[in-house]
């Protein structure tokens, strides 16, 4: 049997550095449906499941 060594710097993985308000617009973007409803439900005045079925 032999044995292989591998170094850790064969798989560093470049990311990009992205600030916070960028990250948190992507957030928003993604998941901002699911946030407006869940803020119209809070409010109750309209049936929330059924508005974020209808956007899906």
């Amino acid at each position: 049997m032999s044995t292989i060594a591998i170094n850790k710097n064969n798989y560093v993985v470049r990311e990009e550095k992205v600030s916070l308000k960028e990250r948190l617009r992507n957030y928003f973007k993604e998941n901002g449906k699911m946030i407006t409803t869940g803020l119209l439900l809070m409010n109750g005045n309209v049936d929330a499941y059924q508005l974020y079925r209808l956007t899906k």
